[in-house]
């Protein structure tokens, strides 16, 4: 007995590439019908129906099948909660003494409007404050300790915190360092400027000065494999993308995958600022060779009082990433769903992926392909290397590049160009002695 799935199957194999494609509303109509009659076996029909159709039409005037199916599939997710009413939330746990203070706090950086005395926090750093403060009132209820700190409790504290657990893991100098700080800061407003201590801030900036030293331990230099290296990579993915056979959601995030690191190359900003990045807002296609980006304060890494005045505006010329983004917004983007965020979740969450979603996704790439870890924020080392070797100017141009006030930071952060130079000169070497030269065009 012929059912519908049967029915559009037999039409799907007698059409001809003249013959028009089954529209998305068609699609979606008939899916759901199949849905209500089988259950989840009309999922995998309709997966089929798509490589049938494909074999007509081919990969291209068939990819809206693959957002039927998506729909179908993946109910909507619940929006992330609102950060702010997260550190409400943890200011609760604290001390009654200090509640109304921090939630005055709260509601001051929340408006993001400058008041005078007052320092404006970003969401982030309020949540990684009360969060530091949450775990020094219960250190120091479980040792028996004031909770206000002198100098000698809060450094004892700090050399708590590097001590390696039953596991063998312990918190880094750099970590200690940015949590001794913030216990700090945090009991300036709880106590309302009560709390003062020259001993605590100088206990802080010695520990923060054996972080420098120690240098960051999750950086080495074989995360160093240049940004021409993770620019080429970003297009190998886009047309491994492109050359399937089939348009499904696979095949888009691979896509998405190879344009992260591409854009991440070019526009060697932090992880945050990338998941701004949406169509016709904050990224422009002025043609086929230029890009507008144009980021508010609030994306980038500014004191919280100059967000709402700062931000970032670049118009540049790049023939091969513009291709990728029009081609990507056509073709390859529209599979997830209607927004217009670059970088969309697989999993259906409105928006773009996280920013810590971000690093682990460009780790996870670069570590199957080049054996080591290089999470979005190296990008930057990489680009302020390559940029210090080759470009007029050397670590000036780097510095422009990355957006650092002070050369100063670029050197000792992220320029560590000695001997990628010739690296790249064997790499160079190599390349002339393979037998087959070629070329991925987009």
């Amino acid at each position: 007995m012929m059912n519908d799935h049967l029915t559009l199957l037999r039409r799907l194999r007698a059409a001809s590439p003249l013959d028009e494609v089954p529209t998305r509303e068609a699609l979606s109509c008939h899916l759901a019908a199949r849905v209500d009659e089988v259950g989840a076996p009309a999922f995998a029909e309709f997966a089929y129906l798509q490589i049938v159709a494909a074999k007509t039409w081919g990969a291209e005037r068939t990819a809206h099948f693959a957002r039927v199916l998506r729909d179908a599939r993946l109910s909507p997710k619940a929006q992330d909660k609102c950060p702010w009413r997260t550190a409400e939330r943890l200011a609760e746990f604290l001390p009654v003494e200090w509640r109304a203070a921090l939630l005055e706090q709260i509601a001051i950086s929340r408006k993001g409007q400058a008041v005078f005395g007052r320092t404006i926090w970003s969401s982030d750093y309020t949540k990684s404050v009360l969060t530091a403060l949450g775990r020094w009132t219960e250190h120091c209820e479980s040792a028996g300790r004031d909770i206000v700190p002198k100098a000698t409790s809060l450094h004892a504290y700090g050399l708590n915190l590097v001590q390696p657990d039953a596991a063998g893991k312990h918190t880094t100098t750099g970590t200690a360092a940015n949590y001794l700080q913030r216990i700090v800061a945090g009991l300036a407003v709880a106590t309302r400027g009560r709390f003062l201590s020259k001993a605590c801030e100088f206990v802080v900036a010695d520990w923060r000065e054996r972080a420098k030293n120690e240098g960051a331990s999750t950086k080495t230099g074989s995360q160093l494999v240049g940004a021409s290296a993770l620019y080429g990579l970003g297009f190998r993915l886009m047309a491994e993308a492109n050359a399937r056979s089939l348009r499904g959601i696979r095949a888009a995030t691979l896509f998405r995958d190879g344009l992260v690191l591409a854009v991440g190359a070019a526009l060697p900003e932090r992880a945050r600022a990338l998941t701004w990045l949406e169509f016709d807002r904050t990224l422009t296609l002025i043609d086929r060779t230029h890009i507008y980006i144009e980021l508010p304060g609030e994306a980038l890494k500014y004191p919280e009082a100059r967000k709402a005045q700062a931000g970032y505006d670049v118009i540049f010329e790049n023939p091969g990433l513009a291709e990728a983004l029009h081609a990507y917004r056509a073709d390859f983007r529209p599979i997830f769903d209607d927004g217009l965020h670059l970088f969309p979740s697989v999993h259906g969450k409105p928006g773009a992926i996280t920013s810590a979603h971000l690093g682990r996704l460009t780790g996870d790439i670069t570590e199957r392909e080049f054996g080591v870890r290089i999470p979005i924020h190296r990008l930057r080392d990489n680009v302020a290397t390559e940029a210090s070797e080759n470009l007029i100017g050397g670590a000036y141009a780097a510095k422009t590049l990355l957006r650092h006030a002070d050369e100063a930071i670029t050197g000792r952060h992220y320029d560590h160009s000695e001997g990628l130079k010739a690296a790249q000169e064997f790499d160079d070497f190599i390349e002339k002695r393979r037998k087959i030269s070629a070329e991925l065009i987009l």
